[in-house]
């Protein structure tokens, strides 16, 4: 942080208070000036103290370490006995002069007197944002004016400084911050629930890769638009103040899949009742934590259809969403949906995403979640292709985890039997066809709806429809078809 004020020793504006601004943009001129003059006084300090470093560091490791050496040795001056003291000062007893501050509000208010109105002092008043805030939004919009201050911010931020033109949080907090209470308070200014952040005006970038001081800040495109116009109008602000309409990334519907239509092993379906029963007694019981489970296996082996059985005995709908289908910088507000919503029943498809060890969400955010549903008495259930891509730590936390394996010869005869497609008297011998087709429930399932989608379009046999559904997916195999005469098994010539 700045060891004094900057802001302080900066020259007065200069016209009077009563002289108010002829625009918008002859107050943002005034208030950008304001902001570069700050920013020599920075750069000046920078460049003398780099001086004073280059006079005595020998190596990089002197320079990395300066602001711990600098004030021990003293580089000018002459050397004092310790009892020196200086003479007290005699002052002259004067009105305080009005600060830059001050005279900038009188004319802001003379300027809105006469019904002209101005972007940012608009904006301030109807956000009640601090000084600290307001000057925030001058750091960020001056690039879009002038590619000069990008210049100055990345000579003041050094090594640090990105390839980006915007100014960092930690160049904010040191410009504009001159205590570390004011550094405390501005730093929560600029957090997620921050009324400029929550309703989207500033954004921090990069998100969830980087420190906080790290990030830059950026203004959204229509706040610049409305700062920079020569009249900015009260409507369009009432527009960007108004919270954005967020798309809900859960998808929620209510099914209708009972027990007896999952082809899975006995013991597998019966785990799932218990954990039914689990979630059925956390939903009444305000003592009982809200289940937690992994469902792991293969794309297509019925985790869905499993939850899918489970929100139907419980008579809640399912709340699902794919983390695949989920840019990771929009998963803060993934789970700020989830929050808000609630919902009973909830199923995170792709969960390696947020539980393997390079997941693009820190842990601590997935088990802030967690330990809200468990509290909420909520049923959440992970879907992935592999219990092994679950990190240590998180295996150790979720120890309730129900495995799904491709289903064997006698399972796809079954799954074979729920499709549409199966009439007793068809030609066509399932049970040799469930021996041959080694795949997965859900892939059974789009076959048969390839395949009637083909009968649709063009009337032909169910066997010839069935066949280029078969290849049409991607399965080189010809059609066992049963004998009629003699009531053997016979291969179709493809």
């Amino acid at each position: 942080m700045s060891a004094e004020p900057l802001t302080e020793s900066l020259p007065e504006p200069p016209t009077g208070a009563s002289a108010g601004f002829a625009d918008n943009w002859s107050y943002l001129k005034t208030e950008l000036g304001w902001l570069e003059r700050m920013l020599m006084v920075a750069v000046a300090r920078q460049k003398k103290e780099a001086k004073e470093i280059d006079r005595v560091a020998q190596s990089r490791a002197d320079r990395v370490t300066s602001h711990w050496w600098q004030g021990v040795i003293s580089l000018d001056g002459k050397i004092c006995y310790d009892e020196y003291r200086q003479p007290p000062a005699t002052t002259a007893v004067t009105t305080p002069r009005p600060g830059y501050q001050q005279q900038l509000e009188g004319r802001i208010r003379a300027t809105e007197a006469r019904g002209v109105l101005l972007g940012l002092p608009m904006l301030c008043d109807r956000l009640q944002l601090s000084l600290f805030e307001k000057q925030v939004i001058l750091l960020a919009i001056a690039p879009e004016v002038n590619r000069r201050y990008a210049r100055l911010y990345r000579f003041l931020q050094g090594e640090e400084s990105a390839v980006s033109d915007l100014p960092t949080v930690n160049l904010a907090l040191q410009l504009l911050c001159r205590n570390d209470q004011e550094w405390r308070v501005g730093r929560s200014r600029l957090l997620d629930d921050a009324p400029l952040l929550k309703l989207g005006l500033l954004e921090r970038h990069p998100r969830n890769t980087d420190t906080l001081l790290n990030q830059s800040l950026r203004l959204a495109a229509p706040l610049v638009s409305f700062l920079l116009d020569e009249q900015p109008q009260a409507a369009v602000l009432d527009r960007l103040l108004q919270p954005a309409a967020v798309e809900s990334f859960l998808t929620l519907r209510r099914t209708d899949v009972p027990w007896d239509a999952l082809v899975l092993p006995e013991s597998l379906v019966e785990r799932l009742r218990s954990l039914c029963d689990l979630a059925s007694a956390a939903a009444v019981s305000p003592t009982a934590s809200g289940p937690v489970a992994v469902l792991a296996g293969p794309s297509g082996v019925g985790k869905t259809l499993a939850a899918e059985a489970i929100a139907h005995t419980l008579g809640q709908p399912l709340a699902t969403v794919d983390l695949s289908q989920v840019n990771p910088a929009d998963f803060p507000l993934l789970l700020q949906d989830i929050e808000s919503t609630r919902p009973p029943l909830l199923l995170v498809k792709s969960a390696q995403l947020w539980l393997r060890r390079s997941a693009a969400i820190a842990p601590s955010e997935i088990s802030r979640l967690l330990s809200l549903r468990q509290e909420d008495g909520t049923l959440t259930l992970f879907s992935l292709p592999h219990a092994e891509a679950i990190a240590l730590p998180w295996q150790r936390q979720l120890r309730l985890v129900l495995s799904f394996a491709m289903p064997d010869a006698a399972q796809r005869w079954q799954l074979w039997q729920q499709t549409e497609l199966f009439p007793q008297s068809s030609p066509i011998d399932w049970e040799a066809l469930a021996k041959q087709l080694a795949v997965s429930g859900g892939e059974i399932r789009a076959i048969a709806q390839t395949a009637r989608q083909l009968q649709l379009a063009k009337d032909a046999p169910l066997t010839e429809h069935l066949q280029r559904a078969i290849a049409l997916r991607g399965h080189s195999l010809s059609l066992p078809l049963r004998s009629r005469s003699r009531g053997r098994k016979v291969q179709k010539e493809s």
